[in-house]
């Protein structure tokens, strides 16, 4: 019989994930299935084509559908995904209010809109990265 081994909380996506350049231009805003009102996110965590993990003073439920949006200047990209899991951040950042890390696997069936939006996000940091090595 197999035995059914979990993977550590922080290892749950497989996919390639990249650390966003936290001087983006622009802005990125999420929003909750069922509310019009958009919530700044307040860091962007990790992102990958196939997931976002987010932090924000909007506590999502698991399993409820999200638009996130990113600004910049005069465009505008938009992806749907679903909370897969969340919780409350460390108590040491309670004086900036309430903040929880959200996971959010963005809609398989978007997958071409999915890499244009990671691409668009993590472009500037693949440049310093590119440049720092001398490429």
């Amino acid at each position: 019989m197999k035995e059914n081994i979990a993977l550590p909380f922080t290892e749950q996506r497989r996919a390639e994930r990249s650390a966003p350049l936290q001087s983006c231009r622009g802005t990125l805003s999420l929003s909750a299935e069922e509310q019009s009102e958009a919530h700044a996110v307040l860091a962007l965590r990790d992102l990958s084509p196939f997931g976002v993990g987010v932090d924000s003073s909007l506590l999502v439920d698991k399993g409820k559908h999200v638009r996130l949006t990113y600004r910049e200047a005069d465009r505008a990209l938009a992806v749907v995904g679903t909370v897969v899991w969340h919780r409350q951040a460390s108590p040491a950042g309670a004086e900036r209010g309430e903040r929880y890390h959200l996971g959010i696997e963005l809609r398989p069936s978007d997958i071409a809109k999915n890499i244009h939006f990671f691409r668009c996000i993590s472009g500037a940091q693949q440049l310093l990265s590119a440049s720092d090595n001398g490429v």
